[in-house]
């Protein structure tokens, strides 16, 4: 064993002791981070003992990183972590107001959808990280759990223990809420929970005025009651970025009994028959096999994940005979059940010279509303995010001196898909959310457009509020807005569902999120959720990787 002396952390973080990042050196060389240690010996489970482990987590994101924690806690496991990106130590990471110098940089998959049929053809711009936290470095930091009532649904369609009352000691667990544990919240745990921050002055004012156009102000979007307009929670600590990374990789890193790869692409999972033994990776151009002894467990988010499994022979067989993979299980749910929410531009030229965004520890999206299109609904299905900057879809142009009132649909019942382009992980997926396919869909975000016209003029933004851009004064009817949402439609980030949970012929998991019809392999990211959660995603897959993590301790 090499020991590298030098020790490296990323600007703005805390010191810490023992912990060893791996340098740009050592990944092209393909060492390997054992209990925060780097070691020069490479992983092959032929040549060398270390190439077994009790659990493989594939995806250090949301869910991998606390995977990697839980699972540690028993010095006698041995978990070998492997991620895609490389390490996390950027400023533009730990910085929150940095967040969208993030997108197509190394640290972004940068995928693009399919041209979207109902959407005028366009292709959808879907950032999601590539690096040591995946996309909670490099997401919005907004914490939202999201309304009790579509975790209730996840368990009356089968998936018992996945009710909101089942699910709320897993949120509570992780939590270090600022204003301290009570009914809903916790205190002490690993993720750090903002609430008390200055917001910048347009985002107060537009939250003054979605008050005075009837909305209820709350203080906590995560408590008693979703509904109304407010501050969001943020994930962040001492004006930095609180990453799954920061919150739990790094203290695990501090454990013998972690391994950690970065720059490492996992071509497919091993198997004998329908028995997971580990997973085939590559590093530095060469191949190498890890074994796991007890389970493999994919956590690389809702595009990745449902890829590895299609690739490893888990999936539709018809689509997997075009490209000559051997079946090992026929599986038709992997990679079906895509979907998103759905974010639109409202926005306003400022009457006079806007503040800029001048604090660097809270991000650009501060303040959020919840919202119903039907009042008979049990929880929102809008939830337009308020910018105090202009946010244009990649079509738009306009004046820099703006704000934005985005509209929102958070309950879409527009359905799409993933599916394979070829048999190598290098190929392309083809990624299809058909977004807007629906009425409702469409129809909510016209509901959101008006919503928020209503706010806009309201009293509290008079002084700020200068001619609407977008949609634009023209745009009157409800055919005008619907086409204005098919030509500005964006992503909110949010995609899950390539991996749903549940007991139908079109699940891919169940309830205790194991692959159907193979042993030894589960999935645990944001593709298992059978419908989304309204709200953000993030606060929802770390409390799945906390439910996750002790349904593989209860197994083993």
């Amino acid at each position: 064993m090499t020991k590298h002396n030098k020790t490296t952390r990323p600007t703005g973080s805390t010191p810490f002791t023992r912990r060893r990042f791996l340098t740009s050196t050592s990944i092209a060389s393909g060492t390997l981070m054992v209990g925060g240690l780097l070691i020069g010996a490479r992983i092959n489970a032929a040549e060398d003992k270390r190439g077994t482990f009790d659990y493989i987590i594939v995806g250090a994101g949301s869910a991998g990183c606390v995977l990697a924690n839980r699972l540690t806690e028993n010095p006698d496991v041995r978990v070998l972590l492997i991620e895609a990106g490389g390490p996390d130590n950027s400023e533009k990471i730990s910085t929150p107001l940095r967040l969208i110098e993030l997108w197509k940089s190394p640290y972004d998959w940068a995928y693009n959808t399919a041209p979207q049929q109902h959407a005028h053809n366009r292709s959808l711009f879907w950032p999601r990280g590539k690096t040591l936290g995946g996309s909670s470095s490099l997401n919005g930091m907004i914490y939202v759990r999201g309304h009790a009532s579509v975790y209730n649904h996840w368990a009356a369609e089968g998936n018992k223990g996945w009710d909101y009352n089942s699910v709320l000691p897993y949120f509570k667990k992780s939590e270090d809420y600022d204003r301290g544990a009570d009914t809903y919240h916790g205190q002490g745990g690993l993720l750090h929970v903002t609430s008390n921050y200055t917001p910048h002055v347009i985002t107060q004012a537009m939250v003054d005025a979605a008050v005075q156009a009837g909305h209820p102000l709350n203080t906590d979007h995560n408590g008693a009651d979703i509904m109304g307009v407010g501050f969001n929670h943020l994930n962040t600590k001492n004006g930095l970025r609180q990453s799954t990374s920061v919150a739990f990789l790094r203290p695990a890193l501090e454990r013998h009994n972690l391994s950690v790869i970065t720059n490492a692409r996992v071509h497919k999972v091993a198997f004998s028959g329908k028995r997971c033994t580990g997973v085939v990776y590559e590093q530095a151009g060469k191949i190498y096999t890890a074994t796991s002894r007890k389970e493999t467990v994919l956590s690389g988010g809702t595009i990745e994940s449902p890829k590895v499994l299609m690739l490893s022979g888990i999936g539709d067989a018809k689509q997997l005979a075009q490209f000559g993979i051997p079946v090992v299980h026929h599986l038709p749910g992997v990679g079906k059940n895509l979907h998103d929410h759905t974010l639109l531009p409202v926005i306003y030229e400022g009457k006079k010279t806007l503040p800029p965004p001048n604090d660097p520890t809270i991000t650009v999206l501060h303040a959020q509303l919840f919202a119903k299109t039907d009042d008979a609904l049990p929880g929102p299905d809008m939830q337009p995010l308020f910018f105090n900057v202009p946010y244009y879809a990649p079509e738009q142009q306009g004046p820099a001196n703006a704000f934005t009132l985005s509209a929102a649909g958070i309950m879409p019942t527009s359905r799409g898909e993933l599916r394979l382009t070829g048999a190598s992980v290098d190929d392309p997926l083809h990624i299809d959310p058909n977004v807007l396919a629906t009425d409702y869909d469409v129809k909510t975000l016209v509901t959101c457009i008006k919503m928020m016209r209503k706010v806009a003029n309201q009293a509290a933004l008079e002084e700020w509020r200068g001619r609407e851009v977008y949609p634009g004064p023209d745009k009157t009817s409800d055919q005008d807005l619907a086409e204005y949402c098919r030509s500005a439609v964006v992503s909110y980030h949010h995609q899950v569902g390539t991996c749903a949970m549940g007991n139908t012929p079109m699940s891919v998991v169940d309830d205790t999120l194991r692959v159907h019809g193979v042993t030894g392999l589960r999935v645990v990211d944001a593709s298992i959720m059978p419908s989304i959660t309204s709200g953000n995603t993030n606060a929802p897959v770390i409390m799945i990787a906390e439910k996750a993590a002790d349904l593989i301790k209860a197994a083993s």
